[in-house]
């Protein structure tokens, strides 16, 4: 045991207050039973002065430094922007706090294994808020592939009808490359995640061909909805008065560029197809402008096929078909409380118990890496018109649990 983990409650502090930091100290890490909110660190003193409204009139600084030298705080909750994930973890495992860190892990396989690195000479607990392994209908199909009830898996696709795009990303900072890189890394590796997980393999090469077919355009950069002449008739107005409300809950956004604008250069679909190193091949579909809010899973193994299906709304639903006999099976997971289908509570729970029992854990260290990566070589390959291979981490593969 460590001093840290015998303390009544575990100090939490939030690097990066915005939409996501906020929700998540608010929802979660505030209201459970054995943490309490320490301190609080971002850049902008208005996002801090915000934060510390919605929190509480906590201890909050725009110095990172000065916000690691906490005493109360024993772990890091990083919700700052992807690139400066790496610096932000590395810097906070240095300083000998527990660190859950925001997905996408980082915008370089480089700074991915530079935290491994950091992670395992830490001697603390680090995580990668990819939640969704947290969530019923992936725990289910996670249980049913594992079981062995349709083989060995060789071929899948996933898919991610994202119908929100236009007005999370086109409107902001996250539609230009040189921000996000893609939105396969910021917004995919959530899936990309699961399809390594349930394929139970890492990824070793990887082909993308996406485009930006509906947004982007001609219209100026600092054009607003605000002062546009066809604010009445267009789809993706929006109101700075209102809002508009993300999907894991009271979060809204108000920036409100064109979507339309000449800078927009994040491709608003992609396919990608992915080799695994036990043979499987897997596709990935992104789309930023379709009907529907959802996620969708199949996988052809050796003895028969299994579909998922994930909302928001938690109509969760599961079908097996097997090979040989045609016999199926449905199964309806059970819905949970808490954003993304119940995976923040789960990941947040076990994240605590995990700085409660005091011993080094990186719960999860490869898959984050995994996923990430697929997203990265996903943006090379788009770019050159070629395949390109990703290479292991040794390190990974040696502490990953």
């Amino acid at each position: 045991m460590t001093e840290m983990s015998t303390r009544t409650k575990l100090g939490i502090g939030i690097l990066g207050t915005g939409s996501r930091g906020v929700y998540f100290a608010g929802h979660y890490f505030s209201k459970h039973p054995d943490c309490k909110l320490s301190g609080l660190c971002d850049l902008r003193p208005e996002s801090l002065e915000f934060a510390r409204k919605e929190l509480g009139a906590l201890p909050a600084t725009t110095s990172i430094d000065e916000f690691l030298q906490n005493p109360d705080m024993d772990a890091v909750v990083i919700c700052t922007n992807d690139h400066a994930h790496a610096e932000n973890a590395i810097a906070a495992l240095k300083a000998g706090k527990h660190v859950y860190l925001e997905k996408p892990m980082a915008q370089t396989i480089e700074d991915c294994d530079r935290i491994i690195e950091a992670a395992a000479q830490s001697g603390r607990v680090f995580m990668v808020g990819l939640e969704l392994r947290y969530c019923s209908l992936m725990v289910d199909m996670k249980r049913i592939i594992a079981s062995g009830e349709i083989g060995e898996i060789k071929i899948g696709t996933v898919t991610d009808n994202v119908s929100v795009g236009g007005h999370y990303y086109y409107h902001g900072a996250r539609r230009r490359k040189d921000y996000v890189k893609s939105l396969i890394l910021e917004k995919g590796t959530h899936s990309l995640d699961l399809a390594n997980w349930l394929v139970d393999a890492s990824p070793i090469k990887v082909y993308c061909s996406g485009g930006i077919d509906v947004f982007g355009g001609s219209a100026p950069n600092d054009k607003r909805c605000r002062d546009c002449s066809d604010a009445d008739s267009c789809e993706y107005y929006l109101d700075t008065k209102i809002g508009y409300a993300m999907d894991y809950g009271d979060v809204k956004l108000n920036t409100d560029l064109c979507v339309y604008a000449e800078e927009c250069d994040v491709h608003d679909n992609a396919l990608v197809l992915i080799d695994y190193d036990n043979g499987a091949r897997i596709s990935y579909m992104e789309c930023h402008f379709t009907p529907e809010y959802t996620r969708e899973f199949m996988f052809v193994g050796t003895k028969g096929k299994i579909w998922g299906f994930y909302n928001n709304e938690q109509d969760f639903k599961i079908r097996v078909l097997k090979r040989f006999t045609g016999e199926e099976q449905v199964y309806y997971p059970e819905k949970r409380t808490g954003g993304h289908g119940g995976g923040d509570t789960g990941i947040v729970n076990e994240f605590v118990d995990l700085v409660r029992k005091g011993e080094p854990v990186f719960k999860g260290i490869k898959g984050a890496r995994d996923s990430a990566a697929i997203a990265i070589a996903a943006s090379e390959s788009s770019e050159t018109g070629f395949p390109v291979s990703i290479r292991p981490n040794k390190m990974a593969d040696m502490i990953c649990s």
